[in-house]
């Protein structure tokens, strides 16, 4: 039986007296529902939104709710059982860090170590940079199958699986100095990167809010800057034949689980269906999604190439693998500040400044990349490139939250796939066809259509004093 109107009409006050009662009594807010901002059900009762627009009664507040809904008592990361206290929140901030810390110690150990051992065995660029992108195809693949392992293995139990396989697949890649096996495992490889790689960027947006946003994920980034800088420079020192680096990195990978037990209870869940999916993000964050295809593919194939670059310029295995390492030093110590400026000015606005400065940087290569001037120049085209992806996942966090936030990063990660396949293809074909230069010429090119879809995208958003 349909609800009176006089009921229809009172359901939205009686749902906030009964918010305002629990905050007065209790001390914490009670949460709002993401899509309609109402205030969710009492008695322990949460909304989750239905996929139809079809209404549904309320079944403890008589009359439809503003919108569509039912009723279910599993609570979502939408509506949070209760507020993290500060400690709460730094022991989840130091899980999130150790978690995209495997992410970006294995990619920046395993890109330029396995790509200098192949250089040895006579591979030649474009087989280097085709055996290099299987990581991409399974960051690309896996995205899909994220959500339903996530939903049947719990949040931390998911993020330990994928340290178990990193560390163990780090271990095998060395033992098995195949090139046609490694295709197999770098696709696993990339499989398990991306489930660190999803939920920890989710996990981060849910952390912060839009007073310090820019600056968490400035300081995330600059831990998975760190994490990636770490990993190129065990090849000086150890040489990229021994068996010292691998173990280093799988004993690295190991000891970030123990962060992640500690805040098990602390994990959100996504399980509400949310109101936009992966293929919506597309028409939805275009640009966004951009920054990240362009960062990957800047990324891997700087990772995979850059040593192979440094190599056919003659500079010597040390100085290659110094070179991926100071540029990500530069994202080490810029991602902070960017962060700062972002909680400060148009984040658009600056997202192009760095775009632009990342295809100076790549054009500049070729006239400064054989002398002492290529420290400074690979440090500050480093940092302001990879801003291009602290500031896209910055806006991501402003426009979406919970459920939808997960889909967001799903789709970042499989543009982040698609950047990383094609970019180390595209790489090692120009380094064979142009010589060594075609590689800085290919991020230039890349760069410079990035720029270009913002500006014509964000035209108007330019102009506003804040980006959000």
């Amino acid at each position: 039986m349909r609800a009176s109107s006089s009921s229809t009409a009172n359901a939205p006050r009686a749902g906030w007296v009964a918010a305002a009662s629990f905050s007065i009594s209790t001390g914490i807010p009670w949460p709002n529902c993401r899509s309609c901002r109402w205030p969710t059900l009492p008695n322990s009762c949460w909304i989750r939104h239905s996929t139809t627009s079809r209404r549904r009664p309320n079944p403890i507040l008589p009359g439809p709710y503003p919108c569509s809904a039912i009723a279910t008592r599993l609570p979502t990361s939408d509506m949070p059982e209760r507020a993290l206290s500060r400690a709460e929140q730094r022991l989840s901030l130091a899980a999130i860090i150790a978690s995209i810390s495997v992410f970006a110690f294995t990619l920046g150990l395993s890109s330029p170590i396995l790509a200098l051992i192949l250089e040895a065995q006579g591979i030649s660029a474009g087989l280097i940079g085709l055996n290099s992108a299987m990581t991409a195809v399974g960051i690309l693949i896996s995205a899909p199958f994220l959500p339903p392992l996530t939903r049947r293995l719990g949040i931390v139990r998911f993020m330990l699986l994928c340290i178990v396989l990193c560390a163990v697949l780090l271990l095998a890649l060395r033992a098995v100095p195949n090139f046609y096996l490694w295709f197999p495992l770098r696709l696993v490889l990339g499989f398990a990167i991306n489930g660190l790689f999803v939920l920890s960027e989710t996990w981060i947006n849910e952390i912060a809010d839009d007073h310090n946003r820019g600056r968490l994920i400035g300081l995330y980034v600059t831990a998975l800057a760190a994490a990636f800088a770490a990993g190129p420079l065990l090849i000086p020192i150890f040489g990229s034949q021994s068996w010292i680096p691998f173990l280093i990195g799988a004993a690295a990978i190991s000891l970030a689980a123990l962060p992640l037990v500690a805040v098990r209870h602390l994990a959100p869940s996504f399980e509400a269906a949310g109101s936009a999916g992966i293929l919506a993000f597309f028409r939805l964050a275009p640009t966004l999604l951009a920054g990240a295809f362009l960062t990957a593919f800047v990324d891997a194939a700087a990772l995979s190439l850059l040593p192979v670059y440094g190599m056919r310029l003659e500079l010597g295995e040390a100085v290659a693998g110094l070179m991926v390492a100071a540029l990500v030093f530069g994202n080490v110590i810029f991602q902070f500040p960017l962060g700062w400026l972002g909680d400060h000015m148009n984040r658009y606005r600056l997202l192009i400044i760095c775009g632009l400065f990342g295809m100076a940087g790549a054009l500049l290569l070729p006239a400064l990349g054989g002398g002492p001037l290529r420290w400074p120049l690979l440090i500050v085209w480093g940092g302001l490139t990879y801003g291009v992806y602290a500031l896209s996942l910055t806006l991501l966090g402003e426009r979406f939250r919970g459920t939808d936030l997960v889909a967001g990063n799903a789709a970042f990660a499989v543009m982040w796939g698609v950047g990383g396949i094609l970019g180390p293809l595209a790489g090692g074909s120009a380094m064979d066809a142009m010589g060594p230069q075609g590689l800085p010429l290919v991020l230039a090119a890349a760069c410079l259509l990035f720029v270009v879809l913002a500006v014509y995208r964000q035209g108007r958003a330019l102009w506003r004093n804040r980006a959000s």
